[in-house]
């Protein structure tokens, strides 16, 4: 196909890049931005054990539970789908790296067999702070942890996706690691089965549900393995969900909700036609009737609303991998370009990308103040990949800092980035390069 028109390679890379921003740890600073260090070097020392490593949430420091599960299967499974992009582009010593911080901080919350870790830090306390984590000196509290008293099967059932999808994408690398993961997915996965609950987050990410995180995980246990009784369990958790032939599922892939995953693998793994019908169906949802702004973005929810977007996106690039249907591929690059600049505000909501992008994304590492009040400043460095919420339903955007419904980016919203944005760079960008890092304010 031709090349499209935008840089989406370049957009692509960025978008990787943007993980550095937000890594935590010992080796926070052993990364492309030099605006980072170490910090938080004594996460989990409260109970014990060394739950450093992974990744902030978002504008904050916070290492929520489900996002950060969610997060990880995500960019896993972009990974597994567009590893030819990664490669060709020279983006997948950088995209493993940051699975394998993940990963290796996965495997360190999953303490043993009815035991997993998976919120570092308050989200009241956390939020009370304005400043770099490098110099945070606020409490952390290892908050909540799954058990058989408080189990956490959605939190549980993504983390052993990730770690499924990293025996895949590193058997080839490393094959004693990709074996401990895939051991430890098949441990938190029966103990997530086996002890069902939902998790916590002191109310900043409530579950509405663990079926689909189960689901998820049992699907990539099955790819694997092949061993029919995963997807035996999967038939059974579809079946608690009342899913049949008349469902309709008019959300995306998400955070909360991973049953676009689902529903997508199901179809291409099984010759059951019911998947097939469902997720064609939403694909066409999200082309034909979901709310649409004056400017074309498809607007799912007012909060944070291009990761929804994106992720549809993503959606529609994998099963255009199955159907060849160009609709789908049309409807992702038309969104991708909307993103990227093509609407009527005339920017880039990628940071970094392009000539116009926002200068105020809310993060406290890239502001790189001490308090909250800049003055009308730009931030001190530029948060190069990030992608902020988005516009109002009306195509407007205020470049505020303090408007984090809007200008806030996190984990979660550019997993599903960078999945359409591999889909994209494969079909639109075959000659297209990344912009140099030397050439980068970094």
């Amino acid at each position: 196909m031709s090349t499209g028109n935008y840089n989406y390679a370049d957009a692509f890379s960025k978008a990787i890049l943007f993980y550095e921003a937000n890594w935590c740890g010992k080796d926070a600073g052993n990364n492309r931005f030099t605006w980072r260090g170490a910090c938080h070097v004594h996460d989990g020392a409260d109970v014990g054990i060394d739950l450093t490593g992974g990744f902030h949430d978002a504008g904050d420091h916070v290492k929520f539970g489900l996002p950060q599960a969610y997060s990880a299967s995500t960019l896993g499974w972009a990974y597994y789908e567009f590893k030819d992009t990664f490669v060709e582009k020279g983006q997948d010593k950088y995209m493993l790296n940051v699975l394998k911080n993940f990963t290796d901080y996965f495997l360190k919350c999953y303490a043993n067999t009815t035991t997993c870790y998976y919120q570092c830090g308050d989200g009241n306390t956390d939020h009370a702070y304005w400043g770099p984590p490098e110099l945070q000196t606020t409490s952390r509290p290892t908050l909540y942890v799954a058990n058989t008293s408080t189990p956490a099967s959605d939190v549980c059932g993504d983390v052993s996706a990730a770690l499924s999808l990293m025996y895949l994408n590193y058997k080839d690398v490393d094959l004693n690691y990709a074996n401990q993961c895939i051991e430890a997915s098949k441990n938190i996965y029966n103990f997530a089965k086996n002890y069902k609950g939902l998790s916590q987050s002191g109310g900043f990410y409530t579950s509405s549900g663990y079926w689909d995180e189960l689901s998820w995980a049992g699907i990539w246990l099955y790819v694997v393995t092949n061993d029919n009784s995963y997807m035996n369990d999967v038939n059974s958790f579809i079946s608690s969900m009342g899913i049949n032939q008349y469902y309709e599922y008019h959300w995306t892939h998400c955070w909360d909700n991973v049953l676009g995953g689902v529903i997508l693998k199901l179809a291409q793994l099984t010759t059951n036609n019911m998947y097939k019908t469902i997720i064609e169906e939403n694909l066409n949802y999200w082309i034909n009737s979901v709310t649409t702004t004056p400017g074309g973005l498809k607007y799912l929810d007012s909060w944070g609303t291009l990761r929804y977007t994106a992720a549809e996106c993503m959606l529609a690039e994998v099963y255009y991998k199955t159907s060849n249907n160009p609709e789908y591929l049309n409807f992702a690059k038309g969104q991708i370009d909307y993103m990227l600049g093509s609407n009527p505000m005339n920017m880039s909501y990628e940071v970094g990308f392009g000539d116009k992008y926002p200068q105020f994304p809310h993060h406290r590492a890239a502001s790189g103040w001490t308090q909250l009040e800049t003055d009308g400043e730009p931030e001190k460095h530029i948060l190069y990949g990030g992608l902020v919420g988005g516009p109002d339903q009306n195509d407007n955007y205020t470049d505020n800092i303090e408007d984090y419904q809007h200008t806030e980016v996190a984990i979660d919203y550019n997993s599903g980035f960078v999945g359409a944005l591999a889909g994209m760079t494969k079909y639109y960008g075959q000659n297209q390069t990344p912009e140099k890092m030397s050439d980068l304010k970094l």
